[in-house]
């Protein structure tokens, strides 16, 4: 596993610490330890799976949306030079508008996006990226096929896609997941409100 993965897998932690406590971060967490030193991407994915099973069944579903959407917002800190890279196509438009109309016509390889009046949908296709996965998200694209993750895991991604179009977009958004690839759907798709 490499340092960016160990560094999710501790930012993962501090969540559970900050949302539910010491005790059950150490729960949802064990093992964390042992699966930092491999390189197995179906082992890591597993863990993973697991541990979202571990936090669906020691926190309510408000809490773990919130620690997994926290995860997502520092993903997305991590990421900024993304966000940046957007925002530099965002300031090249007149009205928010105009640029959106631009984004879906020319979106990165694997993703698309769609407005419907209020409500920007994106949608991420794993499978289409330039190297087909399961999931964007480095510590789950060793999951098998067959395998599902809980929906939880998601939420990430969601606070990810939130913090994303906050920033370019200079405004709060509401953001709602529809469906993703790693819980049974062909792609991910995001419901943006603007």
């Amino acid at each position: 596993m490499g340092a960016a993965e160990r560094g999710m897998l501790m930012t993962m932690e501090k969540c559970i610490e900050n949302f539910a406590g010491k005790a059950v971060a150490g729960q949802v967490m064990e093992g964390r330890e042992q699966i930092a030193r491999t390189a197995d991407k179906r082992r890591i994915a597993e863990w993973v799976k697991a541990a979202m099973e571990k936090l669906d069944t020691s926190v309510d579903k408000k809490t773990r949306n919130e620690i997994m959407e926290n995860c997502g917002y520092n993903c997305a800190k991590v990421h900024s030079a993304i966000m940046k890279r957007a925002k530099a196509r965002r300031s090249r438009f007149k009205t928010m508008d105009e640029f959106l109309a631009a984004e879906q016509l020319k979106p990165a390889k694997g993703t698309r996006l769609l407005r419907e009046r209020n409500v920007l949908y994106q949608f991420y296709t794993p499978q289409a990226f330039t190297r087909p996965m399961r999931c964007y998200c480095s510590l789950l694209r060793g999951l098998p096929a067959e395998d599902r993750v809980s929906r939880t895991y998601c939420q990430c991604s969601k606070g990810f896609v939130k913090k994303f179009w906050e920033n370019v977009l200079d405004r709060p958004v509401k953001v709602d997941l529809i469906q993703s690839a790693v819980t049974g759907a062909d792609e991910c798709k995001f419901a943006i409100h603007l």
